[in-house]
């Protein structure tokens, strides 16, 4: 099952009501927290808790509201445990990339060398599982504290303060005969029924009063009802006064594929990531069936600029610092811009990454592909890249975007693999041999960097890009090294590689007549010709479907269709899905399970 989330906004006159209840929740929250459970040993601990989360504070020995004197229902006492472990649960990832980094690197700045032992170990085969964007967040707080205090924190808990929380209220603990909330579905309105304190010092269940409060649906929200359950809700603050988030459990989406259709990706700094869709082809050949589709985020650019002036600021930070003025107002403002600026790029980055994601699992969907096929680039060690090219290359490749499409991918029914990059973007994809990284088309001077691939042996170029997402395809269909996968199947202009054209990309691999081949040579476009002047591997931007967020581009070789291509098939048995839980799934599912 997968939950999916739609948000009510409270009416202002209940406003009051829900200021007292999640005041309370605030209270005790913060008093659990600071009194006994932001500890190192309790994030340790609830690591390993296999029971619902509320029950690591329920079952504890003691009544954590023993000492408190107004009336609370042990029910909202659930909700308030269940806030606390949330909290704790929510840094368990931070605390485990810290006790990596400190069990790994000398207890001092990580620089060069610190980064290069934290790569090495990490990606030991019996090296835990730490995620790398935890691992730089980690660092950088390290760093911080080192310039600070001239020294490491003995423990998680002195790196990062006592949490501040506020009164978001889960109610997925209120459980029993009584509940302090209630749900139901009543003429097509979502009527809530929320309990909640007269006054902030209740002296019995007196005090507290019933809230009936009904919301009006929409349709995609009624068609979600059809198929699924509506699961507890949770009240918190919103920049509408407060909103009520209704969870609805919906079946797993189940998506029709063909048989070894993969769509092969290829991750990049300049594009995000280029994709093609393959077929195993008949003679041991492989069979490309559609343009390569390049996705490329217009908020990169802005992405660049916030850690360039975040980087600036603590740069400033460090200044004043060293000339010891770190207890003035002018530090204080400047490292509270840091932190905002800081969670400003998290924040677009990881915006950035679940619109990728998005669009990759669409275009699978679209083509009918069993699996999403990427390079497993935690292999990769790039030592001559610095800076802003390897802080990309760790943004876009290091398990970030391959966790969210992985996940998203499952939600629908399709296979996510990686294989080895070796050689991916270094071997010809038509004849197999070797080939060169060359500045342009008509500049073949090597070139270890350079966007283009030229082939000496048998003359084929081609984006390097595309040679990429080409090679992993293949490299996962033959499950080989690359010296030995098996070729793909183009039709060919000259010695340079083009594409089916749309309708061509629709058929099942059968024989076509003369006319149509000669139709479709007509009708593709070159990757790459010598004699082109615009390199049309670049395509040119297109509308996407509706189920990637707007301000994501992609670009594709090939006919502007107004849109991803529609699947004309009759004989592959692939459908588009269209109904709205599907496209739903994609636009609001977490990014992580």
């Amino acid at each position: 099952m997968t939950q999916l989330t739609e948000q009510f906004h409270v009416p202002d006159e209940y406003h009051e009501a829900c200021d007292r209840l999640t005041t309370l929740v605030e209270k005790h929250t913060r008093r659990l927290l600071a009194d006994e459970y932001w500890s190192d040993d309790h994030l340790d601990a609830i690591s390993d808790q296999t029971a619902q989360s509320y029950t690591y504070i329920r079952d504890d020995d003691h009544d954590a509201f023993e000492s408190v004197d107004e009336y609370v229902y042990s029910r909202f006492k659930r909700c308030v445990y269940h806030r606390v472990t949330h909290i704790l649960d929510a840094h368990t990832d931070e605390f485990h990339a810290f006790q990596f980094v400190t069990e790994t690197v000398a207890k001092r700045k990580i620089r060069r060398i610190g980064w290069q032992r934290l790569r090495t170990r990490l990606y030991d085969e019996e090296s835990p599982y730490i995620e790398w964007r935890v691992l730089e967040s980690v660092v950088d707080q390290l760093n911080t504290y080192y310039d600070t205090h001239g020294r490491f924190p003995e423990a998680y808990t002195e790196l990062v303060e006592t949490p501040d929380p506020n009164g978001t209220l889960p109610y997925a603990p209120d459980t029993g005969d009584y509940h302090i909330h209630e749900l139901s579905i009543e003429d097509g309105d979502l009527c809530f029924v929320v309990n909640a304190p007269d006054s902030l010092s209740p002296d019995s269940y007196h005090d507290w009063t019933d809230h009936e409060i009904r919301f009006p649906t929409h349709a995609r929200f009624s068609e979600m009802l059809d198929t699924g359950d509506v699961k507890a809700p949770t009240l918190h603050a919103s920049e509408y006064g407060y909103t009520l988030d209704v969870p609805v459990a919906v079946p797993d989406q189940d998506t029709e594929t063909v048989s070894d259709r993969v769509l092969s990706v290829d991750l990049g700094v300049k594009k995000q990531a280029t994709a093609v869709v393959f077929d195993n082809g008949d003679d041991r050949t492989h069979e490309q069936i559609s343009p390569p589709q390049f996705l490329d985020h217009p908020a990169k650019d802005k992405l660049f600029r916030l850690k360039a002036d975040a980087e600036g600021i603590n740069d400033r930070l460090a200044a004043l610092r060293r000339q010891g003025t770190a207890h003035t107002e002018r530090f204080t403002h400047l490292l509270s811009e840091y932190r905002q600026t800081r969670r400003k790029e998290r924040r677009l980055r990881e915006q950035i990454q679940h619109d990728v994601a998005n669009q990759l699992v669409w275009l699978a969907i679209e083509y009918g592909c069993e699996t999403i096929v990427f390079e497993s680039l935690g292999q990769i060690d790039a030592p001559e890249t610095s800076g802003s090219v390897a802080w990309s290359i760790s943004s876009w490749a290091r398990g970030e975007l391959l966790d969210r499409v992985g996940y998203k991918a499952e939600l629908v029914g399709i296979d996510f693999e990686t294989v080895n990059p070796w050689g991916t973007s270094r071997h010809c994809p038509r004849c197999g041999e070797r080939g060169q990284t060359v500045k342009a088309p008509d500049n073949h001077t090597e070139c270890r960097h350079g966007g283009h691939f030229h082939c000496p042996e048998c003359g084929y170029e081609c984006d390097r890009d595309v040679v990429g997402a080409v090679n992993v395809g293949r490299k996962h269909l033959d499950g080989s090294k690359m010296e030995e996968a098996n070729p793909a199947a183009y039709m060919e202009v000259g010695k340079h590689a083009s594409f089916p054209s749309l309708r061509g990309a629709r058929s099942t691999g059968g024989e076509r007549s003369e006319a149509s081949r000669a139709s479709e040579t007509l009708a593709v476009s070159g990757v790459q010709s010598a004699t082109d002047q615009q390199d049309q591997a670049s395509g040119r931007q297109t509308h996407l479907s509706q189920y990637r967020a707007p301000s994501l581009t992609v670009k594709r070789s090939g006919t502007d269709t107004g849109g991803l291509p529609h699947n004309h098939g009759s004989n592959t048995g692939e459908r588009t899905p269209s109904g709205s839980v599907t496209r739903h799934v994609l636009a609001s599912a977490p990014d992580y399970g």
